[in-house]
């Protein structure tokens, strides 16, 4: 186990945390020291980052959710995606460093002392690893859900808003978060009650084999949380290889398409169509599933990484497909 501690202390910090014993509530200024245990990465944060910067979009919309764009340095990987409208306002006064992942470079340039991935990419091998960034000052987080550690549902979600809420001192924005989500849960859970679940293919592209999402992912749990059955949910995994047999022989009466920004790490210019549209073409031309239900009735629904991934926008996604796969239930 890595044990990493929070080591920037300048001039600026100091002022900072002067304004900050003045201002905050004495509560708040017990906050820290804060340890952060994650995915094998312990990190002891004697104050809270000040130039974080996210490498995933659900990264982003999750730390802007807690109000926290005055300690962003910059966000990366929005390419072919839109901030959700509750976030705009903030993003906007955020730099974007990179439509991409950003780079060592940028990251430096950005003079990055928290780095937070929303998906295992923005840390490798080919990249950065999480320990060559710390040995260039950058403390960092990836959503728990991209450890791959078991299934991952709303309580592991919740408590990932609550890890990032403590490592910059606003766990009562944290709670408040959790709750307001809560709330919209429960309440598509009481519209649903009684429902019977529908059978649902995630479809992650590809053509020969194709990818499915599988039971280890928010977005296999959210499908649940909307009346449907996650066809793969049996899969220990998050993502993976599947079979047109398979697919054909469960008969999904839905399927919900994934996409993320990128297409082969270029900008596209009507994602929906060039990403989303594209995949439920192509779904269209197998021969082997053309029998589906899905097929036949043309039940799709596009689901984009902003609200895929792990974040506040998930529940987004839940009323979407909630309302797709029983229209009855939200019938006026």
């Amino acid at each position: 186990m890595t044990f990493h501690f929070s080591s920037r202390f300048n001039l600026r910090t100091a002022l900072a945390l002067g304004v900050f014993a003045l201002a905050v509530p004495a509560m708040a200024a017990d906050a820290f020291p804060y340890t952060d245990d994650n995915c094998g990465v312990v990190t002891t944060y004697e104050a809270a980052p000040e130039r974080a910067v996210t490498l995933s979009n659900n990264a982003t919309e999750l730390m802007l959710a807690l109000g926290l764009e005055d300690h962003m340095a910059g966000t990366s990987y929005m390419a072919n995606l839109k901030i959700s409208p509750a976030y705009e306002a903030a993003y906007k006064q955020i730099p974007i460093i990179s439509p991409l992942v950003a780079t060592t470079e940028e990251l430096l340039a950005a003079e990055a002392d928290f780095v937070y991935a929303g998906y295992p990419d923005g840390f490798s091998e080919s990249r950065h690893t999480r320990d060559q960034l710390h040995d260039l000052g950058m403390n960092t987080r990836l959503n728990v859900e991209g450890c791959n550690l078991g299934p991952f549902g709303f309580a592991q979600l919740f408590d990932e808003i609550r890890s990032v809420a403590h490592i910059f001192g606003v766990a009562e924005r944290g709670e408040e978060l959790v709750a307001t989500l809560q709330a919209r849960l429960d309440a598509v859970t009481a519209k649903l009650d009684g429902a019977e679940p529908i059978k649902v293919f995630i479809y992650n592209g590809g053509d020969a084999p194709p990818n499915g999402v599988l039971g280890h992912t928010l977005l296999s749990q959210a499908v649940a949380a909307a009346g449907g059955e996650n066809i793969f949910a049996d899969i220990p995994n998050r993502y993976g290889q599947v079979s047109w047999e398979q697919v054909a022989e469960s008969a999904p009466d839905y399927i919900v398409v994934f996409y993320s920004g990128t297409a082969s790490g270029q900008v596209v210019a009507d994602p929906d169509t060039e990403l989303g549209q594209a995949r439920i073409d192509m779904l269209k031309s197998i021969p082997t599933i053309a029998e589906v239900p899905a097929i036949v009735n043309e039940r799709f629904i596009l689901v984009n990484s902003v609200q895929g991934q792990p974040g506040p926008s998930t529940l987004d996604a839940v009323e979407r497909m909630a309302k797709a796969f029983h229209p009855e239930a939200f019938a006026e």
